[in-house]
């Protein structure tokens, strides 16, 4: 599975405060964001904005992406901006199909380095198709589900079970395309309330989401920290490693740590914590 952002902290693209904020944020990417944070009649304003903004951006260390709009007149000249500012990736929101990903990634090829894509589905349609979304295209480096819009549609709540369960699906598709699933299994969107949002995204965690997006830069710090291993996760792995490599040199197929058996998937969940851990 690709190597997932934790933390991915939205920045309108037209507020140049908020744009030179972000690199002291600490997330682990910042999107500069086109679509619903920029008014209509702002948005040639925000595409152009990003030539200054992605560098400024950058220069914390962040990975840069630009979410873009739709319709297609308007997420062409979006990529085309996003390319020449030298973003790291898009966002393609409410897609369509695999079809939608690849035409986004061809445009993408005109890039003189790798760009990635991170397709977002937010039409019940398109939720029918996460599995081929997750493969449509090598340049796919995870997958989100936007919540809010699919909530609307189905006349849900943004944090209601429906929604929850389409986020799994979403964790199951992305695993078995060998892609990130990004987000939390409920929303995010009151930021004040950190105790409970730190429990979200232990739950999230535990269910197979490895990092997720956020709005305000208070949310980093828990992203970040609920969205990687504890020292006792990572010090509990390097013990299964261990016993694993001794009991191979011995021709044992199994053992145990700490008086529990060990078997394959808890040695994979063990070498998945320590590439998380670095």
């Amino acid at each position: 599975m690709t190597r997932a952002w934790r933390s991915m902290l939205y920045v309108p693209a037209n507020v140049p405060r908020f744009v030179a904020k972000a690199p002291g944020a600490g997330a682990d990417a910042v999107i500069l964001d086109l679509e619903d944070s920029v008014p209509a009649d702002r948005k040639a304003e925000a595409r152009a904005a990003l030539a200054e903004a992605v560098p400024l951006a950058a220069s914390g260390g962040s990975a840069v992406l630009v979410r873009v709009n739709r319709p297609l007149r308007l997420a062409l000249p979006d990529i085309e901006a996003a390319i020449a500012a030298g973003a790291e990736g898009i966002l393609l929101t409410k897609v369509l199909g695999p079809d939608h990903v690849v035409l986004a990634a061809e445009l993408l090829a005109a890039a003189p380095r790798r760009m990635v894509i991170v397709p977002v589905v937010e039409t019940a349609a398109a939720l029918l198709q996460i599995e081929a979304i997750a493969r449509a295209h090598p340049l796919i480096a995870g997958l989100l589900v936007g919540a809010e819009d699919l909530a609307a549609e189905c006349g849900a709540q943004p944090d209601d079970e429906l929604i929850v369960l389409a986020k799994r699906r979403m964790v199951i598709a992305a695993v078995a395309a060998g892609v990130a699933p990004l987000g939390t299994l409920g929303t995010v969107a009151d930021f004040r309330d950190a105790a409970r949002i730190r429990d979200l995204v232990a739950r999230s965690r535990r269910s197979g989401l490895v990092g997720a997006t956020c709005i305000h830069p208070s949310l980093v710090p828990i992203l970040n920290a609920g969205f990687s291993p504890s020292e006792a996760e990572v010090a509990l792995a390097r013990r299964h490693v261990a016993a694993a490599e001794a009991a191979a040199a011995e021709g044992r197929g199994s053992f145990t740590v700490d008086g529990m058996m060990v078997d394959e998937p808890v040695l994979i969940r063990a070498r998945r914590v320590l590439a998380l851990a670095g």
